[in-house]
Parts: C-alpha cells; sequence; structure tokens
C-alpha cells in the first residue's frame, strides 16, 4: 500500500472511530436521562398517591384517584401481603400478565419483559382496613426507546456520512503531503535517467517542512552538481598533465628501441629525459593523493615552532638549491606557535619555490607577531598575478599561464596543497598581488590554537625561562606590560 492510501485509510478510520465514540458516548447519555428520567417519574407519581390514599377509606374513592393518576402506557395496582392483586387500573392487556410480587420496602426497578423495557415503582402503605398492602406504579418505556431507536439510527448514518468529508480530506492533504515529493521522485528518476542535475520548481516560499525538504534537496543538488564539475575537472586536468610526461616517456622509449642502443648520446639524452619526467609523474601523484585525503586523516603531530629558526632553514635550502638570494626578516628573537613542523616547512616549501620560479630578484621572507597571531609572509618581486587570476589560484591545477607553467615544471597543485595546510591547522593563507611588481603571500596561524594559550603567557613563559637567573625576589613582573613584539 502506497503513501497515499495509507493516509487516506488513516484519516478515514481515525474519523469514523472518534465519530463513533462521539455518537456512541451521545446515544448512552440520552438513554441514561430517559431511564432516570421515567424512573424519577413512577417514583413520584407513587409518592403522591401514596399521600392521597392516607385520609381515603372508600374503595370507590380509592379506584377514583387512581384512575386519575394512570400513567400514559402504565399501570397502578394494589397487591396484599400474599401477592395477590387487590386493584388494577390499566388501559394496556399485556400489564395483566405482570405477575405481583409483594415487597416490604420501598423500591424503584427498571425491569423487561417480552423485551419491552418498563420503569416499576413499589411503595408499602396501610390499607383503609388497617392491612399492609402494596401499591406498585408501572410505566413502559416503549414509546421513549422508539425515540432512541431513532436517535440510534440517525448517529449511525451520521457516522457513515461522515466518511465521505474525511475520504475528501485524506486525498486532500495527501495531494499536499505528496506532492513535493512525487515531485522529487520525478526528478530523482529523470536525473538517473537523463545523468543531469535537476532542481525543484519551488512555486511558493511557505515556512512549512515540505518547502524546507524541497529547498534543502536544491541546496543538495547544487552541492552535488559543484562536487561533479569538480570530480570531471580534476579527472580532466590529471589526465592532461599525466599525458604529457607519458607521451615524453613513450617517444623517448620509443627512440631507444630504434637507435638508442646504438647512439650514446641519443641514449644519455633519452633516459635523462624519462628519468625526469617519472620524477615529475611520481610528484605529481603524490601531491594528487595528498589532496585526495581529508584533513582530518592527515594526523597533525602538533608542537611548539619556532618559525624563525624553520623560516631560516628552509629558505637556506631553497638559496643552496637555486642559488637565489631569499632574506628573512623579523624584529623578535624568536617566534612561537603550536603546529606540525614538517608540514609548515612543506608550506615553506611551496611558497618560496612559488617565488622562485616567477621571480629574478630577491625574495623576502617576514616573520613575526601580529594582533595575537603567528604570521609570515613570502614576497617576490616578479611578473606578478592578474587579479581575475587571484580568486582561482588555490584551485587544483589551476595555472595563470599554461606555458610558463609547463616551462617551470609547475602542475598547479603546489598552492591548493598550501591552502589545505594552512586551513588544517585553522590558518588563513591571503595573496597580495599586481602584475608587474610581484606577489605577496601571508599565512597567519593562532599561536596556541589547539590548546588556547595566548600571545601574552607565550612571552611571558619564555621570558622567565631565559631569564630566571637574572629575576631576583624582590623583582615583579607584570602581565600587562608585556606585549606583542616588545624585549623584556
Amino acid at each position: 500500500m502506497n503513501i497515499r492510501n495509507k493516509i487516506i485509510l488513516l484519516l478515514t478510520v481515525s474519523v469514523l472511530l472518534i465519530s463513533i465514540t462521539i455518537n456512541t458516548s451521545i446515544y448512552f447519555f440520552f438513554y441514561t436521562i430517559t431511564t432516570n428520567d421515567k424512573l424519577n417519574y413512577v417514583r413520584l407519581q407513587a409518592e403522591n398517591i401514596v399521600g392521597q390514599l392516607k385520609a381515603v377509606t372508600n374503595d370507590a374513592k380509592i379506584f377514583y384517584i387512581l384512575n386519575s393518576q394512570l400513567p400514559l402506557n402504565g399501570m397502578i395496582r394494589v397487591v396484599n401481603d400474599d401477592s395477590h392483586p387487590v386493584m388494577t387500573i390499566t388501559k394496556e392487556t399485556e400489564f395483566t400478565e405482570f405477575k405481583p410480587i409483594f415487597k416490604h420496602s420501598q423500591t424503584v426497578e427498571l425491569i423487561s419483559v417480552n423485551k419491552v423495557k418498563y420503569a416499576v415503582a413499589s411503595f408499602p402503605i396501610i390499607w383503609h382496613d388497617g392491612n399492609i398492602m402494596m401499591l406498585e406504579v408501572t410505566a413502559s418505556l416503549a414509546s421513549s426507546y422508539d425515540s432512541l431507536k431513532i436517535l440510534k439510527l440517525v448517529l449511525i448514518a451520521a457516522s457513515l456520512i461522515v466518511l465521505i468529508p474525511s475520504f475528501l480530506a485524506g486525498r486532500m492533504i495527501s495531494n499536499i503531503i505528496l506532492k513535493p515529493i512525487k515531485s522529487m521522485i520525478e526528478t530523482m528518476e529523470e536525473i538517473q535517467r537523463k545523468s543531469i542535475f535537476k532542481k525543484l520548481e519551488l512555486k511558493t516560499q511557505s515556512k512549512d517542512e515540505l518547502y524546507k525538504l524541497g529547498s534543502t534537496f536544491n541546496k543538495m543538488m547544487d552541492i552535488l552538481a559543484k562536487n561533479f564539475e569538480k570530480q570531471q575537472q580534476f579527472v580532466s586536468d590529471a589526465s592532461h598533465e599525466l599525458k604529457t610526461p607519458l607521451t615524453v616517456i613513450e617517444s623517448n622509449a620509443s627512440m631507444l628501441k630504434r637507435w638508442g642502443m646504438k647512439d650514446q648520446a641519443l641514449l644519455e639524452e633519452s633516459i635523462d629525459a624519462i628519468y625526469s619526467e617519472a620524477v615529475r609523474m611520481q610528484e605529481m601523484t603524490k601531491q594528487m593523493l595528498m589532496l585526495a585525503n581529508h584533513d582530518a586523516e592527515w594526523n597533525l603531530d602538533i608542537k611548539k615552532v619556532d618559525f624563525i629558526s624553520l623560516s631560516k632553514e628552509t629558505s637556506k635550502l631553497i638559496k643552496n638549491a637555486y642559488g637565489q638570494e631569499i632574506s628573512v626578516n623579523t624584529i623578535h628573537d624568536k617566534v612561537i606557535a603550536s603546529a606540525d613542523k614538517q608540514k609548515m616547512k612543506q608550506l615553506l616549501f611551496i611558497l618560496l619555490d612559488n617565488a622562485i620560479k616567477y621571480s629574478t630578484s630577491p625574495i623576502e621572507l617576514n616573520v613575526g607577531y601580529e594582533k595575537g597571531n603567528v604570521f609570515f609572509t613570502v614576497k617576490d618581486y616578479g611578473i606578478g598575478i592578474p587579479q581575475e587570476d587571484i580568486a582561482h589560484i588555490f584551485d587544483r591545477f589551476y595555472r595563470v599561464d599554461k606555458a610558463r607553467n609547463r616551462e617551470t615544471g609547475g602542475t598547479g597543485l603546489g598552492l591548493s596543497i598550501a591552502k589545505q595546510i594552512v586551513d588544517s591547522h585553522g590558518g588563513n593563507i591571503n595573496v597580495v598581488s599586481k602584475e608587474g611588481e610581484g606577489t605577496s603571500f601571508t599565512v597567519t596561524l593562532k599561536i596556541d590554537a589547539f590548546s588556547g594559550e595566548n600571545l601574552h603567557v607565550t612571552q611571558l613563559k619564555e621570558y622567565l625561562t631565559e631569564n630566571s637567573e637574572k629575576i631576583s625576589g624582590e623583582k615583579i613582573v607584570s602581565l600587562s606590560n608585556i606585549r606583542a613584539g616588545s624585549k623584556l
């Protein structure tokens, strides 16, 4: 059974049960009222007759009184202590079949004879001759129960009639609820059938859950489409990047197969080319695998890192490898922050290598504190980056000048890796560039993002450690006098 039929069935059955419960309660309410009214009626009638008979000593007068008090569709009779009727007043023949039973106490009860209900009130009285008699007043409930039967039929009909609007309401509610779901299913089936990303048409901007469901679905489609495009672009770019080294390797291997064994110069040239492209493929594959991993899977080894020492060490290695001048500038003796040292070293390698590729002038590496954070800036005076390309330089395989990157051996993955390293440390990386003047990459990190320790506490600890022998018991160091960048 589909959801539509379930909603209609559930709503119809629920309304029917509620209607039956209410109508049954109404019926029994009127049934109780009718029965109690009739019982009270015969009781009051009997009490009234007893009051009138107290001073009467004449049977004719008694007969007159009893006849005048006779209930409609009822009977009045006097029964002696032997359960024999002394006097019976009635207009209905069926009452003559009632077997009299003498009772010593006052009673009011409901009896059933031949499936007909009767209200009977019994009162003991002293007859005019001094004997104890029982006055019995009986009234039929047949006419009242006939009205109750009509009420029962009306209530049953009402319970059945209410099924029609409940069924229609179920259909309407199911249409309202299932319309966006049906639209979503059709859209999903179309996506599956045509392999496209399609969103729902939300005509009204209501605040209900159905609108939120459709809106969430559309947002999910946007995310899936965006990720699919990125995946397609990544696969396309990766294929394109790997195609060139594979082609170089294949062509050189083909030359070696034909003439390389006889030509020593060609042999050495081909081997060098194959080796160079194989190394580039290896590095590119390593970078792509690194980007494929999530930040949390990097297992960062967080320790206190001196960025001045790290910057000098890294720039020295780059300088020895490329022979280009790199100056490390700072006003501090140490710049400490919590970070993964190897990842920070890799980050510096990427930024310095990127600066060297596009600048022949000396490169500046500035390190210090700023607003309670650690920063370092790699600044070159090279060709710069066009403004329209700055927003995309951290995208995978994005290259401002593909021909220039091909000459320098770039894969377009370095800055993407740099961005991911910075993000994994909870920092920020910003770029400022102007064509023909140069580019600056600035990385900002919290001093201790992983434990919440602030700059003042860090500097105080360093000062106390380095100057513990100089501090006497009488000297007080105020934390409020310690400032970022100040020397104690």
